[in-house]
């Protein structure tokens, strides 16, 4: 499991690079704002890193994670509440043909994390990156929407509706952290 979730960093880390250079190039901070949070990710990825080396350090490590993806749900409610109150305008097709690529990345890491869940780290990262799935597919529709209508309102729309889906599993696993004994989920 450590050399898929290091494959797993280093496919993340190309994306950052590429969705930051795309964000520079067509001055879209909403790209820019992923980028910072998708390294955010890469941050999750190496915490669990850590963390197999370090089991002492496993729930920590978890905590970490856990706390890192509320965080990033926190932004992505703050960037949503200001594209609503100002809204900017943005490349469409810029944005949408490169959170296609955000899919790709984050879908096959998702299947990469997908078979370690049992391990409560892994299992933090691969809702991290199951969350960043889900932030692009919305981000892909919304590109799409604004390319074709010109309703740039649609994105922060979007970004506000994603950060709620990501907001319940991230409670969930919060809370798995710290009541360990505690598993009145379904999974």
């Amino acid at each position: 499991m450590y050399r898929i979730v290091l494959l797993a960093a280093v496919l993340n880390l190309l994306y950052v690079a590429v969705e930051a250079s795309v964000g520079f190039w067509q001055g879209s901070t909403a790209l820019l704002s992923d980028a910072g949070h998708n390294l955010s990710d890469v941050l999750s990825l190496v915490l669990v890193l850590i963390a197999f080396r370090h089991r002492d350090k496993e729930r920590i490590v978890a905590l970490i994670n856990a706390l890192l993806l509320l965080a990033a749900v926190l932004l992505i409610i703050a960037e949503s509440v200001r594209g609503l109150v100002a809204p900017v305008p943005v490349n469409g097709a810029a944005v949408s043909w490169t959170a296609a690529v955000g899919i790709l990345v984050n879908g096959l890491t998702v299947l990469l994390l997908n078979h370690g869940r049992s391990d409560l780290n892994v299992r933090s990262a691969f809702l991290h990156m199951l969350a960043d799935t889900l932030v692009s597919v919305g981000v892909v529709i919304s590109g799409i929407v604004i390319a074709y209508t010109g309703w740039t309102v649609v994105d922060p729309i979007v970004s506000l509706a994603v950060a709620l889906l990501i907001l319940i599993p991230s409670v969930r696993l919060l809370r798995d952290i710290l009541h360990p004994h505690d598993h009145h989920d379904g999974e």
